[in-house]
């Protein structure tokens, strides 16, 4: 056997070893929504399940909430910050989830805001209470 062959014989089986001989096979990527060339920022992500993210995905950060959970969120109104805690009060009394969230304000000096979230199955009776409460306030 000649030392071409032998070295070639050598290669082959080494090429064998390491698993690089047969057809190539492409890339497989993690996700199949997922470009290889996309950075991870870029690339869509499935959105299978809206409810996954859960409350702190639909609702502003810092805010408080009166007790009662909703699967999904809409925002309701911008109130005074000393009438959003009654607010959250009736709208617990009436069975209505609620969530308040302070909001910054557009000028110096301005008085404190917060933004009313319900859900989004009892918007419409969470308008009217929020009337109600505004209502009995003057």
């Amino acid at each position: 056997m000649g030392a071409r062959r032998r070295a070639a014989s050598w290669r082959w089986t080494a090429a064998a070893l390491l698993g690089l001989t047969g057809p190539a096979r492409p890339a497989s990527s993690r996700s199949p929504f997922r470009r290889s060339e996309a950075s991870g920022y870029e690339a869509p992500a499935a959105a299978v399940n809206p409810l996954q993210f859960g409350r702190a995905y639909q609702l502003p950060p810092f805010g408080r909430g009166n007790g009662i959970e909703a699967l999904f969120w809409t925002p309701l109104a911008r109130v005074p910050a000393d009438i959003a805690p009654g607010v959250l009060v009736a709208l617990a009394a009436a069975g209505i989830p609620g969530w308040a969230a302070p909001v910054r304000p557009a000028r110096r000096g301005a008085p404190p805001h917060e933004d009313l979230w319900a859900s989004s199955a009892e918007v419409e009776r969470a308008q009217d209470v929020v009337m109600q409460v505004l209502r009995d306030r003057d």
